[in-house]
């Protein structure tokens, strides 16, 4: 499969950025934690940037981060979703105790991830399904790194099958109203890239 031009540039960089943090995070943590909201604006508004959106594709969007950010606003305040947890410093500025990042870091997950399942897949609710799915276990990578990289911290000292559950009924409501946002081909190569740098960033910290 031919990869765009525009495709190599920005996984590159976004390569960069992620390479620099894990040398960075290992050897001056204080400075590079602080720094996490670069490696989710930098794709993010790249993505937008190169997958030409129409007008009316952005309203989901929108919706999107409005609902992820009540549902972490609900789990960090009263532990209704995914458990009893609070956010750390490492995202940035709070509203409620949620960063407002986080709800981007969201619609990033879930676009990417819909592209991908939308390339594999024909049939819309499985789209939905799988997509749903790809989150979950970006998260299960994510989740036992979160308190050492400062992202949040589980109140009991574990992770509770809640999260995972609650992750995946919020990831497929977010992907039935991404279902109103054309797949785009040429996003493809692009977003399987981001998620395999993701992985492997996330892996990093394992070793």
């Amino acid at each position: 499969m031919k990869i765009e031009r525009f495709t190599f540039i920005d996984i590159s960089f976004i390569a960069i950025v992620h390479i620099a943090g894990i040398i960075g995070i290992r050897f001056l943590p204080e400075y590079f934690l602080k720094a996490s909201f670069v490696s989710i604006l930098i794709p993010l508004g790249l993505y937008f940037y190169r997958a030409s959106l129409k007008k009316k594709e952005w309203a989901p969007i929108l919706i999107v981060y409005v609902i992820t950010f009540f549902s972490e606003w609900i789990g960090v305040n009263y532990g209704w979703l995914f458990g009893s947890y609070i956010y750390g410093n490492s995202l940035g500025f709070k509203i409620g105790g949620v960063p407002i990042l986080i709800g981007l870091n969201w619609v990033l997950l879930a676009l990417v991830s819909r592209q991908i399942s939308s390339k594999l897949i024909s049939n819309k609710w499985l789209v939905i399904f799988v997509s749903a799915i790809l989150m979950v276990l970006i998260d299960l990578i994510i989740e036992p790194l979160s308190a050492n990289l400062d992202f949040w911290y589980w109140k009991m000292g574990e992770i509770p099958f809640s999260n995972y559950r609650d992750w995946f009924l919020v990831a497929v409501l977010n992907q039935c109203l991404l279902s109103f946002v054309k797949a785009n081909n040429k996003m493809f190569i692009w977003s399987l890239g981001y998620v395999r740098i993701l992985v492997v960033f996330f892996a990093s910290f394992y070793i």
